[in-house]
């Protein structure tokens, strides 16, 4: 996962924005390199894992404080057939479509900035846009949600309501967990499982170890976001391979 802000990829703990930090990582070699600069962040991913889809979260549209939309057309620019899961800041289905037209950008609607479940209809996606993807954003005592209309409900509704509207992939985002290493929540993550049987579900936030992966896929999970287990070398590109992970 590559986190944008004025910029460029920083990186961070336990969700603490104001604390986050440009990217240094493992992946740019042993001693650990700067890799600040998305571009060569997105292709450290492509060349050392070969990784197809990198998610990405543009930090200033999700705090109100600018975009860096431009940098996005860069970055497919850059390595041209990877796909992009984006979170914009989107406050419902309808928002960001234009930047979403080409097909490899495909919108991330968190429920942090969600307007409403109502707002996951996609009745005006444009036939060569993604279908939205909801990240359910997930702090220790619950949902984070500036909305009035989304932060009462539960975990569980949240993901069975966006089923009823369409949605098919939902991200479980542990903002609170971000860059801890502290590894995955283990019996909330299967709860979650069981209430979105029908969903593609990726989890994110506080990956430690190969063994939380390996849990991911046993509880039928698609995939994860990672960054911090691998700019500190928690996980090796070989680690990954050698468990089948990397597709």
């Amino acid at each position: 996962m590559i986190d944008l802000r004025r910029g460029r990829a920083v990186r961070g703990r336990s969700g603490e924005r104001h604390r986050y930090v440009p990217v240094k990582s493992r992946l740019a070699g042993p001693r650990g390199g700067d890799l600040s600069d998305p571009r060569a962040l997105l292709v450290a991913y492509r060349d050392v894992l070969g990784i197809g889809t990198v998610y990405v979260a543009d930090l200033d549209r999700i705090e109100g404080r600018g975009e860096n939309d431009a940098l996005l057309f860069r970055l497919l620019e850059t390595v041209p057939r990877i796909r992009l899961l984006w979170d914009g800041g989107l406050t419902g289905a309808t928002s960001g479509i234009g930047l979403c037209r080409n097909g490899r950008i495909a919108p991330v609607i968190g429920t942090e900035t969600l307007r409403s479940i109502e707002s996951l209809r996609s009745v005006q996606r444009p036939a060569t846009a993604p279908r939205p993807i909801l990240s359910l954003d997930l702090h220790a005592g619950g949902v984070v949600s500036r909305s009035p209309l989304v932060a009462p409900l539960s975990e569980e509704e949240i993901l069975r309501q966006a089923r009823r509207r369409g949605v098919r992939t939902a991200i479980l985002l542990l903002l609170d967990q971000v860059g801890s290493a502290a590894g995955l929540p283990r019996e909330r993550l299967q709860r979650l499982r069981r209430a979105a049987p029908d969903l593609e579900l990726l989890a994110g936030g506080g990956i430690a170890s190969i063994d939380d992966l390996l849990f991911l896929r046993d509880a039928s999970f698609q995939g994860a976001l990672l960054a911090t287990a691998l700019h500190d070398g928690i996980l090796s590109p070989d680690d990954l391979a050698r468990e089948g992970l990397l597709s």
